[in-house]
């Protein structure tokens, strides 16, 4: 099935289903995608034999990230509402959830991965959250990351490799590029496939429960700083400006 932007397709006997991100270029994440996202996850969701999902991105990225233009103070606080209505649900999903990682995967695109209980990354991609070169930060990140994992991703903005990535905690298997299509489905195939689609998801429930309460407790707070705080400073909204402008930010400090 395509909608959109978006496709979801399901294996044969129902096991697997696939969300691939095709928005060219890039599979840029806006609240028109989230809503497509939404329901799509909504269907898989309720899917009795699905053991599975699986998120992709079309091309050659997984997704550059979340539309620049919505991170205006104006359209801010609905992107954060849409994003956050995807992260919350994948969190909370009621059965194994995979995304495969190829190219770059950066700001909102590491919402959605991080989101996933396995990332599978091509050795050669790039992971990161560069929000505060922008003067603002990715509320899901911060809330699914922690510790010093968290300040050396969202407070410096820096790339990371897909290496580094999984020394932090943030890819569970790095392999060799142009394979993800097939690790994927080997890894799909070996732990999921051939288990109990109803026992998968009582253990899935079990196994997410305390990360889930946490994520919603510190995914709140992080959009309520977002809003209430970052969005009334200059600075909230001068890389934004800057970077739809096309020149270096002219930052205040206020």
């Amino acid at each position: 099935m395509t909608s959109g932007h978006l496709r979801h397709e399901a294996s044969l006997d129902g096991a697997i289903h696939t969300l691939t991100m095709d928005k060219q270029p890039g599979n840029v994440v806006d609240i028109a995608l989230c809503r497509e996202l939404l329901d799509a996850l909504e269907r898989a969701a309720a899917a009795p034999e699905a053991r599975v999902l699986v998120l992709r991105g079309a091309g050659r990225s997984f997704c550059f990230g979340a539309s620049i233009a919505e991170h205006l103070p104006e359209e801010a606080p609905a992107m954060l509402r849409a994003i956050g209505a995807v992260v919350r649900l994948l969190v909370g999903f009621p059965y194994p959830t995979v995304a495969g990682v190829q190219g770059r995967c950066l700001g909102g695109g590491l919402d959605l991965a991080l989101s996933c209980g396995i990332v599978i990354a091509e050795e050669d991609a790039i992971l990161g959250v560069p929000e505060i070169r922008l003067g603002v930060f990715p509320p899901p990140v911060t809330a699914l990351l922690a510790g010093r994992a968290a300040e050396d991703v969202i407070l410096t903005g820096r790339d990371l490799t897909a290496d580094e990535a999984q020394r932090l905690g943030i890819v569970n298997r790095v392999v060799a590029k142009g394979t993800l299509d097939e690790a994927i489905a080997e890894y799909t195939l070996a732990y999921f496939v051939p288990r109990s689609a109803a026992s998968l998801r009582v253990a899935t429930k079990a196994v997410r429960a305390g990360r889930r309460e946490e994520v919603e407790r510190r995914l709140a707070e992080a959009e309520a700083l977002y809003v209430d705080e970052l969005l009334a400073l200059r600075d909230g909204s001068e890389g934004i400006r800057a970077f739809i402008e096309k020149r270096p930010p002219e930052w205040s400090h206020s």
